[in-house]
């Protein structure tokens, strides 16, 4: 997603934004719309046991769907004209900033699957500061490119 907000605890302007894809997190969803599923066919036998089993599947619904909700929400990065910003946590928030000219490589793994569905693993390592691994995020390899861009151009090389 490409932006041209300015990041309030940076000042800067965000170049692109990435936060987890729903692809990483669809066994999640799948086992959510099953315990769906259950729900509806407990409360479908409209007998005792028939509402404790729509009272599991509620349950498992929102188990699985608003633990992947939590987890798509509670991280994502920010590429800056200077620096790339990577928060974690919804309760405690956890925030590791790099300043592009640190930034050493870029580093995107995925398998055949990832690469169908367009997510996928960036690692950022830097200098002087431990490796950012961004497991599930939707389109890596858009976001590497655009930081590529921002290095150079933070660092007065050309495109």
């Amino acid at each position: 997603m490409t932006l041209q907000a300015n990041d309030p605890s940076t000042g800067e302007t965000i170049l692109r934004e990435a936060r987890m894809s729903w692809w990483a997190l669809w066994p999640r969803v799948v086992l959510g719309i099953v315990g769906l599923v259950v729900a509806a066919w407990g409360l479908l036998r409209q007998d005792q046991a028939g509402y404790a089993v729509a009272a599991f599947g509620a349950l498992m619904f929102l188990w699985f769907v608003g633990g992947a909700m939590a987890r798509r929400g509670s991280m994502n990065v920010k590429l800056t004209t200077r620096y790339l910003v990577l928060r974690t946590g919804l309760v405690s928030r956890h925030t590791s900033t790099i300043m592009l000219n640190r930034v050493e490589s870029l580093d995107v793994d995925q398998s055949l699957w990832q690469r169908m569905c367009g997510y996928g693993t960036l690692t950022i390592r830097g200098t002087g500061s431990e490796d950012l691994r961004l497991a599930g995020i939707s389109d890596p390899v858009g976001f590497q490119a655009e930081a590529r861009k921002a290095i150079n151009v933070a660092s007065g090389a050309p495109l």
